[in-house]
């Protein structure tokens, strides 16, 4: 199988926690999986990454790479019961539909901490057109984060937002190795990946430093690290194979 997603550095395989979730699940699942990269996203079957690629078959978004897993044999919430696989559900959509929007939004506008990502994002662009592409891209997720409405808000009320997030995830942690027990599920898959990139902000914004005055959640994020995250040199030398 491959994976066709963003790449990353030395620290995160992929820079898209997306992307990271669905690396995260090939490696619960114990799947032999290569990344590739693309230069045409409007090719691919709804414009952006994670996609797998198995045989012919593009199977696009980290919900359907999980689905087609499962369908594989993989489980991805062994033990769980109904109600804690419901809980899995609402805490990964609280997680990618609300909190990651924070993650977002200091990367691409918070001015010190773009003044760091715009390089990391599109250091790999020539000089002559690196500027220009990364000022088009952050008016993209500007606009898109206007949409949403997360850019509308003061700082304070924002905050106030990603902090009821947070607060769902250290309540349901409460002392536990990982979400919901010992071993790793689905949705730590979807939620360190998240918490771990906010704690990597080059700036110690409002929302970096919510997620460090909570004490269980960094070592909770070097716990998934250890468990299920891919190897980011493999990864990273994978993509040079590629290329070749």
């Amino acid at each position: 199988m491959k994976l066709i997603t963003f790449p990353g550095d030395a620290r995160f395989a992929s820079n898209s926690p997306f992307c990271l979730k669905a690396m995260c699940l090939l490696e619960m699942a114990k799947v032999e999986w290569q990344p590739e990269m693309v230069q045409d996203f409007g090719a691919l079957p709804l414009g952006k990454v994670p996609v797998a690629r198995v045989g012919d078959t593009l199977i696009p978004d980290s919900h359907n790479i999980q689905a087609y897993l499962e369908s594989k044999g993989a489980d991805f919430m062994p033990g769980l019961s109904r109600i804690e696989k419901a809980a899995t559900h609402a805490l990964t959509r609280t997680v990618e539909e609300s909190l990651r929007l924070g993650l977002v939004h200091d990367r691409w506008l918070n001015d010190d901490c773009w003044a760091v990502m715009k390089d990391v994002f599109f250091g790999a662009v020539p000089e002559p057109m690196r500027d220009q592409a990364a000022e088009e891209a952050r008016g993209h997720v500007r606009a898109g984060l206007m949409s949403e409405g997360i850019a509308r808000f003061s700082p304070d009320d924002r905050q106030a937002r990603f902090d009821n997030d947070l607060e769902v995830i250290d309540a349901k942690l409460d002392g536990k190795t990982f979400l919901f027990g010992d071993t790793p599920t689905a949705a730590d898959a979807a939620v360190a990946p998240v918490l771990d990139m906010i704690l990597n902000l080059p700036v110690a914004t409002d929302l970096r430093n919510a997620v460090e005055a909570r004490p269980a959640l960094a070592p909770y994020v070097a716990r998934v690290r250890e468990a299920i995250y891919p190897d980011a040199g493999k990864v990273m030398q994978g993509f040079s194979v590629a290329a070749e």
